[in-house]
């Protein structure tokens, strides 16, 4: 789904245009490191907006928090220093608090849900207050993955996450699945994780297959579970200072060459996940598909505390919103 974001920005009057012949450098800053699939696409994005513009616009592509962490990237964009970064919507919690829940496992059940999530008033109502209240505005959104568990033991249901030390992030929904699952979230640094399944510090951790591949992690783990707990994004985020300087047209090609770039991304990631579960299995590994519907009931009460904080309903009716 495209053009989810762009309803209310287009309309909004332009504060400094500039004028179709000046030539336009863009800086984007990004946590990702060159080769992988958002920089794949942020790559595109960049040539297609060259080729478009006929060499007018450029982007300029600032890789591997180069810039900064992502919480410094996005203060350089309020203040108009950046012109784009990536973040997951649910991400943007620091700022819009009640965009959490699109980063609460099982909430969407696949990458088109949580784009039908971020199209819906609920999601709309995030974004006005992203550019109203912080000088934000999402021009796209990209597919990053679906988060899968690993383990040295067999994952068939909930049952079996009793116990389990259990990897996780220090993200308070990733910390509320563990527990809700029945395992003992640990948290351990990213760059720590194969040293702690290795060691046994950590019975099991849970990522993206792709990153489950990079890191190495089905080296030392024998069991993959396809709990598809968490559908991940990377929102293409741009300064709404920048973006009130462009002309129409140039918002347009802008706006195309996301896109463009979008498709770059989505069509490596999905690629990716395909043929990574049979990669695995030829290596050794044995997969398992637990019963999502069964372990997504377990997280009830956490989706009751969300209710609570963001008004009764929200959760049902975001989860009502898949295939629409």
């Amino acid at each position: 789904m495209k053009h989810f974001a762009l309803g209310g920005v287009l309309a909004i009057g332009l504060a400094m245009p500039v004028l179709a012949q000046d030539q336009i450098t863009l800086r984007l800053g990004m946590q990702g490191t060159e080769g992988d699939p958002q920089h794949q696409g942020v790559v595109e994005a960049a040539r297609v907006l060259e080729e478009s513009s006929d060499g007018r616009i450029t982007l300029e592509i600032f890789p591997n928090s180069q810039l900064g962490n992502f919480t410094e990237m996005m203060e350089q964009l309020k203040l108009g220093e950046l012109d784009f970064t990536l973040n997951p919507f649910g991400g943007m919690n620091p700022w819009v608090e009640r965009a959490i829940v699109a980063d609460t496992p099982y909430v969407a059940q696949d990458f088109e849900h949580l784009q039908a999530m971020i199209a819906s008033d609920w999601g709309q109502s995030i974004q006005d207050e992203l550019r109203s209240e912080h000088g934000l505005l999402i021009i796209d959104d990209w597919y990053f993955g679906t988060r899968h568990t690993t383990s040295n033991a067999a994952i068939e249901s909930a049952a079996d996450f009793d116990g389990m030390r259990l990897r996780v992030p220090n993200s308070a929904p990733l910390l509320s699945w563990a527990r809700a699952m029945g395992a003992s979230p640990t948290p351990v640094a990213f760059a720590e994780v194969y040293l702690a399944l290795q060691t046994n510090q950590v019975d099991g951790q849970e990522n993206p297959l792709p990153t489950i591949d990079s890191m190495g992690f089905m080296e030392v783990q024998s069991h993959l579970a396809l709990t598809g707990h968490l559908v991940q994004d990377q929102a293409i985020i741009a300064s709404a200072a920048t973006w009130d300087t462009l002309s129409e047209e140039d918002k347009a090609l802008v706006t195309a060459a996301f896109e463009a770039g979008g498709d770059v991304n989505d069509r490596v990631v999905r690629e990716r996940e395909a043929s990574l579960i049979a990669d695995f299995e030829a290596e050794g590994a044995t997969v398992t598909e637990p019963d999502r519907a069964a372990l997504s009931e377990l997280m009830a009460s956490v989706y009751a505390d969300l209710d609570e904080r963001f008004g009764d309903g929200t959760v049902a009716s975001l989860t009502g919103l898949a295939g629409d």
